[in-house]
């Protein structure tokens, strides 16, 4: 409780009162935060451009104990990715990311591996906003991984056996690979999207963009139904944002 500073990727905002907002943001020391930032709206204030969404801030925030709403004191911009908003799909992609971090984020646990992973996959859309749905998929690969809902994609469910060309993944209803002598049934896993899985787990989220670039358009769609597919049953219900791959 009291004074913290830290940094933090604004992910969301709501009007409050007459000149306030509350601003939802993904910490680096304490998770996911709701602030108040009092006067913000007012025309001149001393946060400025600072609250608009996917803005890396260092912010300082009061909480008292026993409220959930802290008071944002004071915000300073260390990277402003604002030129990303005239693109709508651009827009879109980002917001989708900001609404599963929010979902699947408890409040005000510190997950530093996930502030990592989404400030990296913001860099990575800023850097070729063109790729943006390879980096939607390794960002939703991830994030199931970091909240413990990937289904371990190098061994069989069942004999622990490492998949290999010989001993292909199968994926069934539960949406859990199990190689063929393990009751295997259901889909064989492709094997070239079984290496695009790997892929995204050796690799930072922009070199995973660029290898991706040589891969069929018919098996990054395959990693969207498998990512959504999930999401889905996570989240019970579909995501709202599909994939655009033809």
């Amino acid at each position: 409780m009291g004074l913290c500073e830290t940094e933090a990727l604004v992910l969301r905002t709501y009007n409050l009162a007459e000149a306030d907002k509350i601003v939802v943001s993904l910490t680096h020391a304490n998770g996911l935060v709701r602030a108040v930032a009092q006067g913000c709206r007012r025309l001149k204030n001393r946060f400025g451009a600072a609250l608009e969404p996917f803005t890396l801030l260092q912010i300082t925030y009061y909480q008292k104990e026993n409220q959930d709403l802290v008071s944002l004191r004071q915000a300073e911009i260390i990277k402003s990715h604002f030129y990303l908003s005239s693109d709508a799909e651009t827009l879109a992609g980002l917001a989708y990311m900001a609404d599963l971090v929010i979902e699947f984020s408890p409040p005000y646990q510190a997950n530093e591996k996930l502030f990592r992973m989404v400030k990296a996959c913001l860099e990575a859309v800023a850097k070729s906003p063109s790729d943006l749905q390879t980096v939607l998929r390794y960002f939703e690969i991830w994030l199931l991984k970091l909240e413990g809902f990937l289904p371990d994609i190098k061994r069989c469910a069942e004999c622990q056996l490492t998949f290999e060309q010989e001993r292909i993944a199968f994926v069934g209803s539960d949406l859990v690979l199990r190689c063929r002598s393990c009751g295997g049934i259901g889909t064989a896993l492709p094997q070239k999207l079984h290496q695009q899985l790997r892929a995204s787990q050796k690799l930072a989220p922009y070199v995973f963009v660029e290898q991706s670039r040589e891969v069929s358009a018919e098996t990054l769609r395959e990693l969207a139904e498998l990512t959504h597919s999930l999401l889905g049953r996570v989240l019970e219900r579909q995501p709202r944002m599909r994939s655009t791959f033809p």
